[in-house]
């Protein structure tokens, strides 16, 4: 019952976001920003909880470790629970569902710690997961994270293979729709919004947001749609550390100018 709840919630804080898309979300949820461990994960090994947003009909889901293999997930209330990790690295959680003529997923990386699996996450990206899949390209180490005010380039594959001239959008929950197309390669690059409210001095005194990227495809009479969803961090140079670097830029400024002001006076003295 309390998780059938805390769906509800977040269901409510979330409105507006994702609105008809099939998407992941972390368990927890503050002003309608869905909330996000470290690295975009709950990194310190422990299990964790994810929400299956605007889940309809059936869906199965499952987790791919580092290692490339599988594990099943079960859904409770259109959540599920992730095991805890048996290896460090990246791993992807994947959502399948159809409905008649279409086919919907929803795919999230994860960085946990543990044993090294010593396997190159691109492998795990370069993995098909989906028909239709957005792909992080590359994926941010492990102890990087996205960050508004960058740009990141993705890209868009269709049974594995690049899917050209198609429309994704992007949303955050304080910024308008953006909306992308991909080149001839499949490839688009997006700038995630520097859209941050009440920032505290400090990374870690403010909680990361959350981005959502869809896409939708029909081929015949099959309509495939697709998401992605990721956690993303404030900017430090939009706020406080762009002030520090100001001041101390003008300050070392002025005592370079002080040190040629006294050279200059005193050649002036001994000429």
């Amino acid at each position: 019952m309390k998780k059938i709840i805390l769906v509800l919630f977040c269901a409510a804080a979330l409105w507006g976001f994702g609105d008809g898309a099939i998407y992941w979300a972390p368990h927890g949820c503050d002003n309608g920003k869905a909330t996000a461990a470290k690295h975009g994960s709950h990194g310190k090994g422990e299990s964790a909880m994810f929400a299956l947003m605007n889940q309809e009909g059936n869906a199965s889901a499952h987790l791919i470790l580092p290692d490339l293999s599988e594990k099943p997930l079960t859904f409770k209330a259109a959540t599920v629970n992730l095991p805890k990790p048996s290896m460090g690295g990246y791993y992807a959680m994947v959502a399948e569902g159809n409905e008649m003529n279409m086919t919907y997923s929803a795919v999230r990386y994860l960085s946990l710690q543990g044993r090294p699996a010593k396997v190159s996450p691109t492998k795990l990206t370069a993995l098909p997961k989906t028909d239709l899949e957005i792909i992080p390209d590359p994926l941010h180490r492990e102890h990087d994270r996205y960050t508004a005010s960058k740009s990141y380039r993705f890209l868009l594959h269709f049974k594995g293979k690049p899917l050209i001239n198609t429309t994704v959008t992007l949303e955050t929950h304080d910024t308008p729709v953006q909306t992308y197309t991909s080149d001839k390669t499949g490839a688009f690059l997006i700038t995630l919004p520097n859209d941050f409210k009440n920032v505290k001095v400090g990374r870690s005194e403010n909680k990361p947001s959350e981005f959502l990227l869809s896409t939708q495809y029909r081929f015949g009479e099959h309509l495939y749609k697709s998401t992605l969803t990721m956690p993303y961090s404030l900017n430090p140079n939009d706020f406080w550390q762009s002030q520090s670097y100001g001041a101390i830029t003008i300050f070392i400024g002025f005592l370079v100018g002080l040190v040629f002001y006294r050279r200059i006076k005193k050649g002036a003295k001994n000429g």
